[in-house]
């Protein structure tokens, strides 16, 4: 497996494991459908689809502002469009590269406004693992508003069962 390949995989197991999530906030009774947790929940996977949306945008250096709320709280079907349309964005671009693509700087500035430069590698590996943490976090707040979590652990997508 080239190195890209690698990372069209981690793509592939991150629309997989945002859609798994999104079934377990599904799971979550109506009644319990309002307060703190429930609304951290939500808030936390438009959370993921913005960010990831924010990182094409300085990946590509596209001007933006950013966000003025990091942690909007939307309906399920928004947070389903958000992930969907954040998927195919990454599909597109993921398909894009190459594995010398990987090396290439990334100038950017932070949400701070501080500027750094990363490689597209690491800019990768950062987005990847920023939605797996907080999908972490998703699964024990809709534990805590009594829906069902999944597992959306990265070896659930490969593992053979004997």
């Amino acid at each position: 497996m080239n190195v890209i390949e690698h990372y069209r995989e981690m793509l592939r197991y991150e629309i997989w494991a945002n859609a798994r999530v999104i079934e377990s906030l599904e799971t979550i009774p109506v009644s319990s459908r309002h307060g703190q947790d429930y609304d951290r929940a939500m808030s936390l996977l438009a959370h993921n689809a913005l960010a990831r949306k924010v990182w094409l945008w300085r990946i590509h250096g596209t001007a933006y502002e950013n966000p003025s709320d990091w942690f909007p709280v939307s309906s399920l079907e928004a947070q389903r469009r958000a992930c969907e349309e954040a998927d195919r964005a990454w599909r597109d671009f993921i398909e894009s590269l190459d594995d010398a693509a990987l090396d290439r700087e990334v100038r950017y500035a932070a949400s701070s406004g501080d500027k750094f430069s990363s490689t597209l590698r690491d800019v990768l590996v950062h987005v990847f693992n920023h939605s797996t943490y907080h999908r972490g976090q998703i699964a024990r707040l809709v534990t805590e508003c009594g829906g069902q979590r999944v597992p959306t652990d990265f070896i659930a997508i490969n593992r053979v069962t004997l």
